[in-house]
């Protein structure tokens, strides 16, 4: 199973974003929790390429409300 390291950047800075592993790799619209908020990811860049096992992903994300 692959393993990606994701890293989450908010695009206005209201939130210091967060750096997170995940078993699938983010795609643009989908939506991650952050401590108590929910982001919209707006924007994905592959830092390196995946060799099937590990991928390092770059997450742009936008603040849509506080979580539930």
């Amino acid at each position: 199973m692959a393993q990606f390291k994701v890293s989450y950047v908010v695009e206005d800075g209201t939130h210091p974003g967060a750096l997170v592993n995940a078993k699938h790799e983010p795609r643009v619209g989908d939506r991650v929790q952050l401590d108590g908020y929910l982001f919209e990811v707006t924007e994905i860049q592959e830092l390196m390429p995946s060799n099937g096992d590990f991928g390092l992903i770059h997450a742009t994300c936008r603040h849509l409300r506080q979580g539930q």
